[in-house]
């Protein structure tokens, strides 16, 4: 059997869809939080920010799922040992942020003590999780973890980019050709 060189065309999709889900995530949740925004634009902000947290949650489902569908390419010959170890604990670090970010902020909504409901890009209504309404203990944890690993996750994308740019420069290894829509 040939060995395969790129991802699956759905993986190539999901990848760039929870990308730009993700930089989107970010860049709201930095501006919620640091800016002084009119309050009927917060609650807009708000409802997309969650709107597309369950994005990511079922994208991320996705994902997991066709890990195991799809043959995943091996890593190029011209990888070091340390390289390979170093990409293999960059992806699971970016895994456990793509689903930790968003539980997070799950938990942290369900547990505020305003109970506001999440309108799912005005579609449907999102459950809180059961049990946890206005405790305000785990509402300050999970609002304190949202908010660093949102910075640790931007840090794991921007070595994630990093790397692929390094490898480009230095070792003329185009990994980019992996994840692309052509060829």
């Amino acid at each position: 059997m040939a060995e395969v060189q790129r991802y699956h065309a759905f993986v190539i999709i999901l990848h760039w869809l929870m990308a730009l889900c993700f930089i989107l995530m970010l860049a709201s949740g930095i501006a919620m939080e640091e800016f002084i925004i009119d309050k009927s634009l917060k609650f807009k902000m708000f409802q997309w920010h969650k709107s597309l947290g369950v994005l990511l949650l079922i994208s991320f489902a996705f994902r997991v799922l066709a890990r195991f569908i799809f043959k995943v390419p091996k890593l190029p010959k011209e990888f070091s040992k340390k390289d390979q170890r170093l990409a293999h604990f960059g992806h699971l670090a970016l895994y456990f942020f793509m689903v930790a970010l968003p539980l997070s902020g799950w938990v942290m909504v369900s547990s505020s003590v305003f109970g506001l409901p999440t309108f799912v890009f005005d579609t449907f209504t999102w459950p809180h999780v059961p049990g946890i309404a206005g405790n305000e203990g785990i509402n300050g944890f999970s609002r304190g973890g949202h908010k660093y690993m949102g910075y640790a996750f931007t840090m794991m994308i921007v070595l994630h980019i990093a790397a692929v740019v390094l490898h480009l420069k230095k070792e003329k290894i185009n990994l980019l050709k992996r994840m692309s829509f052509r060829g």
